[in-house]
């Protein structure tokens, strides 16, 4: 049940602090309101055995990377949960800076910046890409330019821009 919920929401960086020194006791002396003198570092127990740890997982690095695949779960399903909380969280591909009441997006909202900084596109055929709408290459960019064209097409995909494998803009 603890990992359920850790999974699902974010839990205060203190309250995992004091569970874990529950574990650390209770591996140390057998009791978890006893402390005792520590041999080894908690992180070192975290490491996996082949690294000489004794594959305890950190809860925080548990909660942590749980919020970061939620967040990334809600950016790119198709499911009902996914599209409602995307339609209420991002506006023009950046996140609000309001509050809402959603225990989803509090423990996600911190790590959606941390999936645009490690993302990237990977334009395949590039027909499901739109050229000017889509931030494929950094921010869209129908944004950098400083005049609406009447030739533009907005809706183009980046597989139009692209003869003979060679980039072709008017």
């Amino acid at each position: 049940m603890l990992i359920h919920t850790i999974t699902v929401y974010d839990w205060p960086a203190s309250l995992l602090k004091e569970v874990e020194t529950c574990f650390r006791n209770f591996i140390w002396s057998g009791d978890i309101t006893r402390r005792k003198l520590v041999t080894v570092a908690w992180k070192k127990l975290c490491k996996p055995y082949s690294q000489g740890g004794l594959g305890i997982r950190s809860l925080i690095t548990i909660n942590a990377a749980s919020n970061l695949k939620l967040c990334w779960d809600m950016l790119h399903s198709k499911e009902s949960w996914a599209k409602l909380l995307k339609s209420r969280t991002i506006r023009s591909g950046k996140p609000i800076n309001y509050h809402i009441f959603s225990s989803l997006w509090s423990s996600m909202k911190n790590e959606y910046n941390v999936i645009m900084e490690n993302s990237v596109w990977l334009l395949g055929n590039g027909q499901t890409i739109r050229f000017w709408k889509d931030a494929w290459c950094g921010e869209p960019l129908i944004n950098l330019i400083t005049s609406q064209h009447p030739s533009i097409d907005e809706d183009a995909t980046v597989d139009e821009f692209i003869l003979d494998k060679h980039w072709c803009i008017p």
